[in-house]
């Protein structure tokens, strides 16, 4: 016979299972984009823990059963994939941001197979417990630059109450592993879980549609240049913005910030994030100011009077803090490595020497 209790958190459990559904296909919805793959995931792999946690379900889930169990064992993984992939602008999605929900679910079932079982769980709760860890990183250390007015709202209440109560649900985990059994915490993990998915669907179903568009389709070309009508008041604006840039150079400050730009223009610094965003389309300001870094750098490994010039001196001199991610957003952003560019650039005449001090290869 069942009690009160169990029945509201049956109840409790079978509304955040539709709930998180209902994210799955919000998400789904639209063009093809990395963070909608892995979001459509997370979403799955929620709505499979929540039934995973609620005893009595295994038989008479039948052969969906295993599926089920494996989505909910790599539920960490994939929310830090979902996290790391909507806040990357990543043009594609890459193999490894499915690596750590793999290792979860090897952890998995090495530990239900009988292999070490309590420090295996214990593991997996750990590698769980480090990857929300980073991404509650993620999300508060973009949250400035983050130039998506939509997805900046939703760092705060959507994304890190989620991490959190990840956390919150692997710590419990953990007490059970190492110590006793926390079945009194079962009906507060449901209904956590069901505000958890119905926050989720509403804020989804509100934000705007380039949420989860890529980086590639608002890129503008290679040099500023403006990628949608402005309005009267934005074409005053940018006016402003363009010989700051192109003329004094302030992207060659390693310091400058979105804030401090704003200040320098005298505008809101909402009014300047509508503007790189809606109509540079930029979804983040280290883009926009890489943009014009990569164009300084561009324009000097192609000209000979700077053919002696060190790799390493251009880089820093456009404004890159180190050489490291000027290789990697120069190959990403051409296909070449500096040095590649250099001696295509300047014909086959270049010398090898030239290139050697700071450069890729």
């Amino acid at each position: 016979m069942w009690s009160d209790e169990s029945i509201l958190e049956l109840l409790m459990r079978g509304g955040a299972v539709g709930a998180f559904l209902g994210l799955a296909v919000v998400i789904a919805r639209g063009p093809l984009a990395p963070a909608r793959v892995t979001g459509f995931l997370f979403c799955l792999a929620a709505a499979a823990h929540t039934l995973t946690q609620q005893g009595g379900l295994e038989s008479a889930l039948g052969v969906s059963w295993p599926v089920i169990w494996a989505l909910s064992a790599m539920g960490a993984g994939l929310f830090w994939a979902f996290a790391t992939e909507l806040f990357g602008d990543r043009p594609h999605l890459q193999a490894a941001r499915l690596a750590p929900a793999a290792l979860l679910l090897v952890i998995a079932v090495l530990a239900a197979n009988g292999v070490w079982p309590k420090g295996l769980w214990l593991a997996h709760n750990l590698v769980g417990a480090a990857l929300m860890a980073h991404v509650l990183v993620v999300i508060w250390s973009g949250w400035r630059n983050d130039l998506v007015e939509s997805r900046r709202r939703l760092r705060g209440p959507i994304l890190a109450a989620a991490a959190i109560y990840a956390v919150a649900v692997i710590g419990v985990q953990v007490s059970e592993i190492l110590w006793r059994p926390a079945d009194d915490l079962s009906p507060i993990a449901a209904a956590m879980l069901f505000v958890l998915g119905l926050a989720g669907l509403g804020a989804l179903l509100q934000a705007e549609p380039d949420l989860f568009a890529t980086a590639a389709a608002l890129r503008p070309p290679p040099l500023p240049a403006v990628a949608a009508p402005l309005s009267a008041e934005d074409a005053k604006l940018a006016e402003r913005l363009d010989p700051l840039m192109r003329v004094d150079r302030l992207y060659r400050d390693e310091s400058l910030s979105i804030s401090a730009l704003a200040l320098k223009l005298g505008v809101p610094e909402y009014r300047l994030r509508r503007l790189v965003n809606r109509q540079l389309g930029h979804r983040n300001f280290n883009a926009f100011i890489n943009q014009w870094r990569l164009g300084d750098a561009r324009q000097a490994l192609s000209d000979p009077a700077q053919r002696e010039v060190p790799i390493s001196t251009i880089a820093l001199d456009a404004g890159f803090q180190s050489l490291g991610p000027f290789n990697r957003a120069f190959k990403a952003e051409t296909g070449l490595t500096p040095s590649e560019f250099r001696a295509t650039a300047l014909g086959s005449g270049a010398k090898g020497g030239a290139n050697t001090s700071g450069a890729t290869t």
